[in-house]
């Protein structure tokens, strides 16, 4: 009979018995410990999913909206300092005060999720045949002895230009621009354009003993200095010095048509604005027959020239203001 210990059946010790487990298999915690840890990480990457896909979007399109709105508020205040300052200078002989308002380029980030996004501020100056630009036309009686007729127009005291902009290329919140050009705020963004803040500008009726009149006053506002464009994070500085500014009233008993011209890559806002304020002028004025608007394209790329006519004005009181206005940074 075959005794070998290679026998299972014979053998002294039992298969189960010669082979050893490991101690670790029979170590219940530490399977336990693994099987948590792993649950741990999938339960805290759900979370980050969650978060990074659901509450960074809405969070960043707060922030953006908010600066937004700060951004606007700003660009309205230098515009309001500049037609406060432009209203009480006329043939004054006391120096002007200058003008200093910070503008944010960019919105608050999220540490760690999300980066703040930034904005550039661009300054252009009105120099000669630029565009855009803000232009007056008016014939005048310059001698009522010898009745001698001459014209305001772009080539004296009608001409005007110039633009700051802001723009903010915003990745959660509407994507936005805003312009400060020809004495408004204008605000440009995909759904469409439209003027916050409107130019000096009137037309009413005066009564005489010879009859009404039709009396207008616009205030042209023209921004020089140097072009320059900022762009990062943070608030940079707008420095505004009012150079000049008079008022000059222009007089045509029979009544002269007030053409302005505009040049700008925001008709679109420029017509809804001219359209609005003319209807609800005091002087009762009707489309078509007291005043016209029409628009046609530009000879420059991304342009287009606006045309606004309003007819029969006796009296223009035509107010001309040249600032120069700066960029840079806080404290220089």
């Amino acid at each position: 009979m075959d005794l070998s210990p290679q026998r299972v059946s014979y053998s002294k010790v039992l298969p189960r018995e010669r082979i050893k487990r490991s101690p670790r298999w029979d170590n219940d915690e530490g399977v336990a410990a693994t099987v948590g840890t792993i649950m741990a990480l999938l339960v805290f990457l759900s979370f980050f999913g969650i978060f990074t896909n659901q509450f960074v979007p809405v969070w960043m399109s707060d922030n953006e909206s908010e600066h937004m709105s700060e951004a606007m508020e700003q660009i309205v205040q230098l515009k309001s300092s500049i037609d406060g300052l432009i209203a009480d200078y006329p043939n004054s002989l006391v120096a002007p005060t200058p003008i200093f308002v910070p503008v944010k380029l960019s919105s608050a980030g999220i540490p760690v999720f999300a980066a703040p996004t930034a904005g550039v501020l661009k300054f252009v100056p009105n120099i000669a045949s630029s565009v855009p630009s803000f232009n007056v036309s008016y014939t005048y009686l310059a001698n009522t002895s010898t009745p001698t007729y001459l014209s305001l127009d772009p080539s004296n005291d009608g001409g005007s230009g110039g633009y700051l902009e802001l723009y903010c290329p915003n990745r959660y919140y509407v994507e936005q621009r805003l312009v400060y050009e020809g004495g408004a705020v204008l605000v440009n963004q995909s759904e469409g354009e439209f003027v916050i803040a409107g130019i000096q500008m009137s037309v009413t009726s005066y009564v005489s003993a010879t009859g009404t009149s039709k009396v207008m006053r616009l205030t042209q506002v023209s921004l020089v200095g140097i072009n320059k464009t900022i762009g990062g994070t943070g608030s940079k500085a707008v420095y505004a010095d009012l150079m000049y500014a008079d008022v000059t009233p222009y007089l045509n008993p029979s009544g002269s048509d007030v053409t302005i011209e505009i040049v700008s890559k925001h008709t679109s806002a420029w017509t809804s604005y001219f359209g609005k304020i003319l209807n609800a002028s005091l002087a009762g004025l009707e489309y078509g027959t007291d005043f016209t608007i029409t628009c046609s394209e530009s000879g420059t790329e991304g342009y287009s020239v606006l045309t606004v006519t309003v007819n029969g004005i006796e009296v223009l009181n035509h107010a001309r203001a040249v600032v120069q206005l700066s960029i840079g940074e806080l404290g220089v």
